[in-house]
């Protein structure tokens, strides 16, 4: 498969679940992200964006860089990954990014991501961008993140520790707290047909895999 096919399979696969084209037995994650974010506020004390930075697998990072050329320590430069960190992230807008942002309450859109790079370190490699509120809001009460995938198709999970979401430029004191996806599924690894039908059954299907993030500022 020629390299200007597959650095979008990211984003075709993804399209596929969503467009019905994936469904069934299949409906399950292919691609797994360990993601960190950052809650952005700019110099006037709004909340201005989020800063992603989504680890995926090994097997994705793996078949994503293959045939790309290497230096002779085997790295891969920025450079060289910046078509596919460009394609796979303008190319979400469909999508909104997987992420959702509210702020006391109203649910706010998201402009033009930019500062979007990749980096392949370790047999990972991982998508770095901004991504600006189209209006920059400032919270008298809270601020909800939220990222996830409604077909479940990718799998988000926040990293552990406090690296997960933390806040950058707000005020002193911001409190963040995390809730994870209540079903788990490791890398490389299905749901059974049973299990994922049991929970598509379920009320509030999506919140099974729903990372959040409430952030309260004094």
């Amino acid at each position: 498969m020629p390299w200007n096919c597959k650095k979008l399979c990211f984003l075709w696969l993804i399209m596929a679940a969503l467009s019905g084209l994936i469904t069934g037995v299949q409906a399950h994650p292919h691609v797994w992200v360990k993601a960190q974010s950052e809650v952005l506020f700019n110099s006037e004390g709004a909340v201005s964006g989020l800063r992603h930075h989504w680890q995926f697998d090994v097997a994705y990072s793996s078949y994503a860089v293959q045939g790309l050329p290497t230096d002779k320590q085997g790295h891969i430069s920025s450079q060289t990954l910046a078509p596919l960190a460009e394609e796979n992230t303008t190319s979400l807008v469909e999508f909104d990014y997987f992420s959702r942002v509210r702020i006391d309450g109203k649910a706010q859109a998201f402009g033009k991501p930019f500062d979007y790079t990749m980096s392949y370190e370790n047999g990972f490699l991982t998508l770095h961008f901004t991504l600006p509120l189209k209006n920059p809001t400032k919270l008298n009460r809270s601020t909800v993140f939220e990222l996830y995938d409604p077909t479940y198709f990718v799998a988000f999970t926040f990293v552990e520790g406090v690296k997960a979401v933390q806040v950058s430029g707000g005020p002193n004191g911001c409190l963040v707290n995390l809730t994870r996806p209540k079903t788990d599924i490791p890398a490389g690894q299905s749901l059974s047909e049973n299990v994922f039908q049991s929970l598509s059954a379920q009320s509030g299907f999506n919140t099974q895999f729903t990372n959040r993030a409430l952030i309260a500022c004094p």
